[in-house]
């Protein structure tokens, strides 16, 4: 028997003997018992076990498969459709009339007419001519008679190579006056018709250019013109201009930051020939301007030498500084820029009486020199809708021509109805704001405001020259069938020269006369029933004011013009 069995037995001995005395008792004694201490559980120290587990260090070995790949061919078959073409729909082209025709009449017996007949789109050439005339015969009120009229024949052509374009041109202007600037009742003694005191300027001219058109590359841009007219008014005054004019520019890399670089030159000379009933005048003017120009991040610079020879009797060299400096501060909204230039300008017969047509034909002519002129402003544009600029200018000009009433008119004794001229040395500060606004074709207004200060060496004021001028043009459209413009104008005060008898001394003083200010507001509306056919009304000087522009010189009052116009 093992030593385990031996165990078993005795212990079922051991548990057999301990079972006895229960097993022979037969009731269950009910004696009490007490308590004599209350019961106190006692725990046995624990016995920390001072092993710790660990993960016995063995080396996993690194199961290796095996990969075997079953090569299975899938056939397929497909069918390819055909895919048409995208279309690209270009913008359309509005459709061209080869002519058109505006005719018109309005009060004061005032015909108008204008007809222009261009070529229509090509490649190759341009060519257009336009006729137009304007003239009044009414009346002013206590005043000699103030017939006017206008009329033009210009006709133009352009010729497109590769690189170049010819473009040349001609025309004929023909501009007739009266110097009406008196009242017959003040001179019984005068006894002059509408031909006596009647003017006429015609001025014939052409003119031709051939310009590159390089868009890219380093190639030389380049441009040489020539013009000539030929004026003569009614008293025998003739004037012949010459103009020859050239340049050329090519772009360079000195710098490797800049973004372009330009280096080029620019020349010119005007030669004009005058003769009048007293005497004749020769005079030139020879231009040269080298210059360079820079342009990086939001910066750009031009600067140059304006080299100009006043080739009359004696002849003048003068040298002005040409420096330009542009900051974009805001891209679009803020740009600010300031300068320094100056030029020799010819007071020429035909721009002197383009700008007053009252003047005498033996008229004093000299070069007006703008010694130097300093500038400045901002641009930009506020929103997409509405645009900005402001600036000002000092400027030191010599010989500064001024309209004043001649005192000897040879149309009569006393008239003072011609105008000549007086030269005076100024410093000419000016101040000019413009504002434009744009919306979407259909709404536009843009309004100017210029305030000029003189400072003159001789003269007391700076005769017919106003010190502000305010401008607003404005346009709407509606659906492009009606048309609605403005426009407004209003100068200040002017001051005319005159003289007077000193009543103590008897000595002939020069006195101002002061000129009322203008407010000058128009209208005009369009109304398009097609087309190629519209018809328009113009009312101006709707407030019916008496505007004095020069002395003794009154406008119109209210004045309108109606007509048509038609395309084919």
């Amino acid at each position: 028997m093992t030593v385990k069995m031996k165990r078993y037995i005795l212990i079922q001995w051991l548990f057999l003997i301990a079972l006895l005395p229960v097993l022979g008792q037969e009731e269950i004694d009910n004696d009490e018992i007490t308590v004599v201490a209350p019961y106190q559980p006692t725990i046995d120290d624990a016995n920390k076990i001072n092993i710790s587990p660990r993960i016995p260090d063995e080396k996993l070995a690194k199961p290796e498969f095996n990969y075997t790949s079953i090569a299975k061919e899938y056939k397929y078959t497909s069918v390819l459709e055909p895919i048409s073409a995208a279309k690209i729909q270009g913008e359309s082209i509005s459709k061209l009339y080869q002519n058109y025709i505006k005719l018109g009449a309005g009060n004061y017996s005032t015909p108008y007419l204008e007809f222009s007949a261009n070529q229509l789109r090509s490649k190759k050439s341009a060519f257009g001519v336009n006729i137009r005339h304007l003239s009044s015969s009414g009346k002013i009120k206590d005043y000699a008679y103030p017939g006017s009229s206008t009329s033009s024949l210009d006709a133009y052509g352009k010729k497109f190579f590769g690189k170049h374009t010819f473009s040349s041109g001609l025309f004929i202007k023909k501009k007739g006056v009266h110097y009406y600037g008196y009242k017959p009742n003040d001179f019984p003694g005068q006894d002059l018709s509408k031909k006596d005191i009647k003017q006429t300027y015609t001025k014939l001219g052409l003119n031709a250019e051939y310009r590159s058109n390089y868009s890219a590359g380093k190639k030389i841009n380049h441009y040489i013109g020539a013009s000539y007219y030929y004026l003569f008014d009614k008293f025998k005054t003739r004037e012949h201009e010459l103009r020859f004019n050239a340049g050329l520019d090519r772009k360079m890399e000195f710098f490797s930051f800049s973004e372009e670089e330009k280096l080029g030159l620019e020349a010119g000379f005007d030669y004009y020939m005058r003769s009048d009933s007293l005497l004749n005048h020769y005079l030139g003017i020879v231009k040269v301007l080298p210059f360079y120009t820079l342009s990086f991040d939001q910066y750009k610079f031009k600067i140059g030498v304006n080299t100009n020879i006043d080739a009359d009797t004696n002849s003048k060299v003068h040298v002005y500084p040409v420096v330009r400096a542009e900051i974009k501060v805001v891209e679009d909204y803020l740009i600010t820029y300031a300068g320094i230039t100056g030029e020799l300008k010819a007071n020429s017969f035909d721009n002197l009486s383009s700008e007053n047509p009252f003047i005498i034909s033996s008229i004093e002519k000299r070069n007006t020199n703008n010694k130097i002129s300093q500038y400045g402003g901002v641009k930009g544009r506020i929103t997409k809708f509405l645009d900005y600029n402001l600036s000002f200018a000092n400027s030191t000009l010599v010989n500064l021509p001024l309209f004043v009433n001649d005192t000897v008119s040879s149309l009569g004794e006393g008239l003072n109805n011609q105008f000549t001229l007086v030269y005076d040395d100024v410093k000419l500060t000016t101040l000019l704001a413009e504002f434009g606004f744009h919306y979407k074709d259909k709404f536009n207004v843009l309004i100017l405001g210029k305030y000029n200060s003189y400072f003159l060496d001789n003269e007391d004021e700076a005769w017919h020259k106003p010190k502000l001028e305010v401008s607003l043009q404005a346009d709407y459209s509606l659906q492009e069938k009606i048309i609605v413009k403005t426009a407004f104008f209003t100068r200040s005060k002017m001051f005319a020269r005159d003289f007077e008898v000193n009543s103590q001394s008897g000595d002939i003083e020069t006195i101002a006369v002061e000129l009322d200010p203008v407010f000058d507001l128009n209208f005009g509306f369009e109304y398009r029933y097609s087309k190629v056919l519209s018809g328009f009304l113009n009312l101006n000087n709707v407030l019916g004011q008496r505007h004095e522009y020069w002395y003794n010189y009154p406008s119109y009052r209210f004045n309108f013009l109606f007509g048509v116009t038609y395309s084919f």
